[in-house]
């Protein structure tokens, strides 16, 4: 496409009424909005979260929270409906505030809430809060109030995490003690019912059912002994009518027992105890003898010739005795072996059930020393938060009131409408050339068929049409430099300001 400028001057008359709209439209939006747009002014507040004053090694808070995430709690907590509508109402943040929506409010509220933090990772972490407001009184006080709200509730959540933590422990130790206090019963309560077969004592039982086993072989011994003996005796006294002699003929009969039993007594409270049946039946048994001994010393002193009857009576009567104790004992040893045998046999069980009660038993006792330790820490973590020793974010810059409006640059908004104007003029008049596919000069037969023609013979006017086509484009021009005001001036009065209907339509596109 060569360029004419003699033809492109002719469509740039022909385009101007389109282009002139375009550009006004546009100008006039950049004006309007630059001369309406509210003043905004913003001030910024900046804190600091600073690390534990105590160290860490001497003692440690409960609370353990990285910085950004604390900062990016206490900011969704202070972005909440309840606080920024109580802010907004009582710094009075937006004109006519009593006719606007609470949603509404809201919107605008986190629109103009700016938080930023940064650092971390080792580094102290910086958070700046920013407020933008229509005089600079309202944006630091609300800036100010952010600042009181967040430090307030970042100081009650960590000494309320603390306080909660030292419940909670304290409440578990209370748990775990009286849980240990129960399982301390039950091992006492099982050792109460099974006192005669625990496993502590099985040794000293299995020594003491071994001793009794050779006791009763010994007395089965004894007695099978004292019987054989009676037996001989009856037979020799029988065959010969006398009675034999036996060690210890020199004595009595009451005597001979007397030694033999004071021998057994000796004997037996080598095992039993005083209180033992066996140990009282003997002590009984030999008070009786001595007294039978002693009436016997009192006589005349002399020799009592006694006949074989009567010695073989006394010898019968000796030895039958003898046998009746043996008998006494076989029967408390067999009694004493079927208790030592049952607690034998019942010991493995009760072991078992001792070991476990006794695990669960120490189970709980590591826990409740776990819980008392934590609890000491927890202790420890508590005072440290209510007397703020902990980590902390703390206030480094207060928001100042600003002195200077922070928005709108008016001039760069009027410069942007008259420039985005004369963008879409430009636009439009390139865009219908490059739609416009007609034959409009020579040059562009030969281009497109290839031929170059002998003489081009332009559309001849008349008057009339000629006076006629400009009329229309005088027209025109009045109807855009007249009506494009106008139509603004009526939307803007009758409908919806300008600046709001920028704003909208800027949302819609994506923009806003």
């Amino acid at each position: 496409m060569n360029f004419d400028l003699k033809f492109y001057g002719r469509l740039l008359i022909r385009r101007a009424p389109v282009m002139l709209l375009l550009f006004l439209v546009s100008s006039a939006m950049g004006l309007i909005l630059a001369s309406r747009l509210p003043t905004t002014y913003e001030t910024t507040a900046r804190l600091i979260g600073q690390p534990q004053q105590i160290s860490e090694n001497l003692a440690a808070s409960t609370v353990q929270i990285d910085p950004r995430e604390e900062v990016r709690v206490l900011q969704e907590q202070l972005l909440t409906r309840t606080n920024l509508l109580d802010i907004a109402n009582a710094h009075n943040v937006f004109e006519d505030i009593e006719n606007m929506l609470p949603g509404d409010i809201v919107e605008a509220m986190r629109d103009a809430s700016t938080f930023q933090a940064s650092g971390g990772r080792g580094q102290p972490v910086l958070v700046s809060v920013r407020f933008r407001a229509r005089t600079p009184q309202i944006a630091a006080d609300v800036v100010n109030d952010y600042v009181t709200r967040m430090l307030a509730e970042n100081a009650r959540q960590r000494t309320g995490a603390a306080s909660g933590t030292l419940s909670f422990f304290e409440q578990e130790v209370q748990r775990l003690n009286s849980e240990l206090n129960l399982r301390s019963a039950a091992i006492t309560a099982f050792q109460r019912e099974n006192a005669d077969a625990l496993p502590g004592d099985q040794n000293f039982r299995l020594q003491r059912l071994s001793l009794l086993q050779e006791r009763q072989a010994a007395a089965g011994r004894e007695r099978t002994n004292l019987e054989n003996t009676r037996a001989r005796t009856v037979e020799i006294f029988e065959a010969t009518g006398r009675v034999g002699s036996v060690s210890g003929a020199t004595l009595s009969p009451e005597e001979r027992e007397l030694e033999d039993l004071e021998r057994q007594l000796s004997q037996a409270l080598t095992t039993f105890s005083e209180t033992a049946p066996q140990v009282q039946q003997l002590q009984r048994r030999i008070e009786v003898l001595r007294e039978q001994v002693t009436a016997q010393a009192t006589t005349d002193g002399a020799s009592i010739t006694t006949g074989p009857e009567a010695l073989l009576a006394l010898q019968l009567a000796e030895i039958d005795a003898r046998i009746e104790v043996l008998n006494t004992q076989e029967v408390a040893i067999e009694e004493e072996l079927a208790r030592l045998e049952d607690a034998v046999a019942r010991t493995p069980l009760n072991a078992i059930g001792l070991q476990g009660l006794e695990r669960d038993y120490e189970n709980v006792r590591l826990q409740y020393d776990n819980a008392v330790q934590r609890l000491a820490a927890a202790s420890v973590g508590e005072r440290i938060e209510v007397s703020a020793r902990g980590q902390r974010i703390t206030l480094i810059e207060p928001a100042a009131v600003p002195t200077s409006p922070a928005s709108p640059n008016r001039s760069m908004i009027a410069a942007g409408g008259i420039g985005m104007g004369l963008a879409l003029a430009a636009g439009f008049f390139l865009l219908m050339e490059l739609l416009n596919r007609t034959v409009r000069r020579p040059i562009e037969i030969t281009n497109r068929l290839g031929i170059t023609p002998l003489a081009a013979l332009p559309y001849m006017e008349s008057r009339r049409e000629r006076i006629l086509r400009r009329g229309l484009r005088i027209t025109a021009a009045l109807v855009v430099l007249t009506g494009v005001p106008a139509v603004l001036w009526a939307i803007d009065t009758y409908y919806l300001p300008l600046d709001l209907l920028a704003d909208r339509v800027l949302d819609r596109i994506g923009l806003g």
